[in-house]
């Protein structure tokens, strides 16, 4: 099994959530999803109360949060489960 298609646990969202509460970032949690070839670093898609909704990369290892983009039309977030139709 690879290491992305691994779930996210619920003790690492609760610390990816600690991660971002620190950082001060507030919003809905929509999407948690692990970064390939990682087990200590996920992409979380948020949104925010007027429903925007952006990607950010975090880092448990490196205790970090990046943003990475906003989610449009143009750009997209694919989850794994896409594949399964």
């Amino acid at each position: 099994m690879n290491l992305a298609d691994k779930e996210v646990t619920q003790i690492e969202m609760m610390k990816i959530i600690a991660l971002f509460r620190k950082e001060g970032f507030k919003g809905e949690y929509e999407t948690f999803q692990r970064v390939s070839g990682t087990d200590r670093e996920f992409f979380v898609v948020m949104s925010n109360e007027q429903g925007i909704k952006a990607l950010f990369r975090a880092s448990l290892m490196l205790n970090a949060v990046e943003f990475q983009y906003v989610l449009d039309d143009k750009h997209t977030f694919v989850t794994e489960d896409a594949d399964a139709s």
